[in-house]
């Protein structure tokens, strides 16, 4: 019996034409199901102060010469880069809110507080309600009326203060 062959010569290239076919579909799924998350810069120059909104329920009042990244995640993601800053936190429901300062992470409860930072750790000043303070070694509350100090690793020197040392740099009515 004669050999019959049969032509095949375009199988490799649907074979290869699929599989390219599948890589770029997925490649495309992924990017539509995990959208990319933006990032916003806010700083001011020495002299200037700027108050903006970071979500409907979040205003920052940045003290001059600062600076924080807010991201679109959910609950919002902010870092205080520089400076001082006064979140304004609206509503009862807390955890609206993840502050990053260096190492230290701090969350809301339906607050208002200033957080300051400076070389190797920074401070918070709680005006209404309270806030977590997450560190190495715990983490730690902050009501209303009360500052502490962090490090990265602790907090030290947590003290009632006067509504006057919350942000020094707001007006009175602001907070």
């Amino acid at each position: 019996m004669p050999d019959i062959t049969r032509d095949r010569w375009w199988l490799p290239f649907v074979v290869h034409g699929s599989i390219v076919a599948i890589a770029v579909g997925l490649g495309l799924l992924s990017w539509f199901i995990a959208a990319p998350i933006k990032t916003r810069l806010h700083e001011t120059i020495p002299g200037q102060r700027l108050t903006v909104l970071a979500t409907p329920d979040i205003a920052i009042s940045l003290d001059a010469d600062s600076s924080v990244a807010v991201t679109n995640t959910e609950p919002s993601g902010i870092e205080l880069l520089r400076g001082n800053a006064f979140f304004d936190v609206r509503g009862n429901q807390p955890g609206k809110l993840n502050l990053k300062v260096g190492t230290t992470y701090i969350r809301d409860s339906g607050t208002r507080f200033s957080v300051s930072k400076r070389t190797g750790g920074g401070s918070v000043a709680v005006a209404n309600g309270q806030v977590e303070i997450l560190v190495k070694t715990g983490t730690y509350l902050v009501g209303a009326h009360e500052r502490a100090d962090f490090d990265g690793i602790q907090v030290t020197g947590q003290r009632m203060i006067a509504d006057a040392e919350i942000a020094p740099w707001l007006p009175a009515d602001r907070y």
